[in-house]
């Protein structure tokens, strides 16, 4: 006579658990996950607005002119190099200048080979209708090197004063500058 074997418990329990797996994956998971709804339980139970972005209502408003600007040239970017004697030559101070209108930007980096003393400053130049000459400080300090960034708040002149106050000990001056500028010619000596 010939017995048939049962599968053991063990196996029994095994493909319970899957069955119950593969139910509750298509019936729950794959609506709420993924949008995948065969059975149409999902739409039934809510389970797909699970998935779905919550609506975010954002206000807007409309931003200040000065905050976003458009120009019609493209932004520049120039690297000037400087060398800069001690005191005893030409009293070791120099002044490097831009001209830019109200509004301009540009971001500036500049690095010396050791401390000096420096002015960032801007002026309006002199004009036939009004001779008055208006001057701006922005930052002054002594250092090896700044980095920023800088809006024109007046049309004219904007640049930096260095002076070296050691007196055998030259300095060299790396400027970085792009934005939008003009470059004024040469350097300024000796103030």
């Amino acid at each position: 006579m010939t017995t048939t074997a049962w599968p053991s418990p063990i196996l029994w329990q095994l493909a319970g658990t899957f069955l119950v797996a593969g139910v509750v994956t298509v019936l729950f998971v794959l609506p709420a996950e993924y949008g995948i709804d065969p059975t149409g339980s999902g739409r039934l139970l809510g389970l797909d607005r699970l998935r779905q972005a919550p609506e975010v209502v954002v206000e807007t408003r409309a931003a200040p002119v000065e905050i976003a600007r458009t120009y019609g040239n493209p932004f520049r970017s120039d690297t000037v190099q400087i060398h800069l004697g001690g005191l005893e030559d030409n009293y070791g101070q120099m002044e490097y200048k831009i001209s830019m209108q109200p509004g301009d930007t540009m971001v500036y980096s500049w690095t010396a080979s050791h401390a000096l003393d420096y002015e960032f400053h801007g002026h309006t130049l002199e004009t036939e209708h009004d001779p008055t000459i208006n001057v701006m400080n922005y930052e002054a300090g002594n250092s090896t090197g700044v980095n920023g960034a800088f809006t024109a708040p007046l049309d004219g002149i904007h640049g930096w004063y260095f002076l070296n106050r050691d007196v055998d000990t030259p300095v060299d001056i790396e400027i970085k500058l792009s934005g939008y500028y003009r470059l004024e010619p040469g350097e300024i000596r000796g103030r």
